[in-house]
């Protein structure tokens, strides 16, 4: 798929995507050439396919490139029966231990205008493409929306996987439909976003489809004219610090730069996955006992008689902001941030995040559920 910014006049008027269940155009696959079949790796090191940066291996990997090699990987005998993982960046997954199937690493490109209408326009990107550089494109042609969302790490696909969001937005809010392609048929599958079970930080893609498949391509329905989000109070506070009082998509867009820059390590430089845990929702009630004994608590609403809580803050409160063992610690900028600082495992990191997870519920009696996808599930036991 090539950029565009704009459709054909057949196409201009944006459109309700075929509901779940029915098969999206490309549903069989052309017959296959050399050029696309897999190149299967066995004990695939995963160490550059991680931004954690651990040393564990997968049983078989592959890197995709073009959709006609998922037909490929069907039709190798040795996979069948294997764990599927698809995987971006590995931007939000720890592996705990080695990974017994197959673990293929989506590398899908392109980004091309659908449809478009005087106020709405509808944008595909590839599952591959990288996320920061979409929302730039996107700005870039005139697409608004996703500003907030600027400098998340990793790809378009894990987007609608974890429902990813920053500063007062959620791609939930954007988002039309993803195309899925199912393991087991060999067949393309159109999914609704209303059909996604699109929660906090979670999906259906996350959950009881993860394994069965892998999310090719992305449609998002985006502004033609800004709407600006930019009550989030740490992004309010540096706008008004640079007196920016009418800012625009792109004024949002390098703010959420900055401060996440300011407040988050580089991968590159200390190995990590951005924020290990789920920000808590707790009932309000709850959240106003607590406010009386910690009165400087900040409290966000979540909806109806619910409290959202910086899991951040709870941690720092118990004294692991800029802690450090070994080869594992918690970021000195974000107390939400763990870190590998050399050769740690998976097994390490994960001991260290189970710490805290208990240590913040004994203290304010409060389960912190990790954001980041922890292989094996079954690893996770605070």
């Amino acid at each position: 798929m090539g950029t565009t910014s704009s459709a054909s006049s057949a196409e201009r008027s944006c459109h309700r995507s075929p509901p779940m269940g029915t098969l999206a155009q490309r549903s069989r696959l052309p017959a296959l050439r050399h050029n696309c079949m897999i190149r299967l790796r066995r004990l695939q090191p995963l160490k550059s396919w991680n931004t954690f940066g651990i040393a564990e291996t997968a049983a078989y990997g592959t890197v995709c490139t073009r959709v006609e090699q998922l037909h490929s990987l069907r039709r190798r005998r040795e996979l069948h029966g294997l764990p599927l993982l698809p995987l971006g960046a590995g931007s939000n997954v720890l592996f705990a231990e080695p990974f017994p199937g197959v673990v293929v690493r989506v590398r899908l490109r392109g980004i091309r205008c659908v449809a478009e209408s005087a106020h709405e326009v509808l944008v595909e990107a590839a599952a591959g493409e990288p996320w920061h550089n979409f929302v730039r494109t996107c700005l870039t042609q005139g697409w608004y929306g996703l500003e907030n969302l600027a400098l998340i790490p990793g790809t378009v696909g894990a987007a609608p996987v974890h429902n990813i969001g920053a500063y007062g937005v959620e791609v939930a809010e954007f988002l039309d439909g993803v195309e899925f392609w199912e393991h087991e048929s060999g067949q393309f599958l159109w999914l609704p976003a209303a059909e996604l079970g699109l929660g906090y930080r979670s999906s259906r893609l996350r959950t009881e489809l993860l394994g069965r498949g892998i999310l090719t391509r992305v449609r998002f329905r985006l502004l033609r004219r800004p709407r600006p989000h930019a009550q989030y109070p740490t992004l309010a506070a540096l706008l008004e610090r640079e007196r920016i009082r009418h800012p625009t998509p792109w004024d949002i867009f390098h703010a959420v730069c900055r401060l996440r820059r300011q407040r988050l390590p580089d991968p590159r430089r200390l190995p990590n996955a951005g924020s290990f845990f789920r920000n808590p929702i707790v009932p309000a009630r709850q959240a106003q006992e607590l406010r009386q004994r910690y009165p400087e608590l900040p409290l966000f609403p979540a909806g109806a008689d619910s409290v959202k809580i910086p899991a951040a803050w709870l941690i720092e409160q118990c004294g692991w902001k800029g802690y450090r063992r070994g080869d594992v610690g918690v970021a000195p900028q974000h107390a939400l941030v763990l870190v590998n600082y050399g050769g740690a495992s998976g097994r390490e990191i994960l001991q260290l995040a189970q710490e805290i997870a208990r240590s913040v519920w004994e203290r304010f009696q409060i389960r912190l559920e990790p954001e980041v996808l922890i292989l094996p599930a079954q690893a996770w036991q605070p």
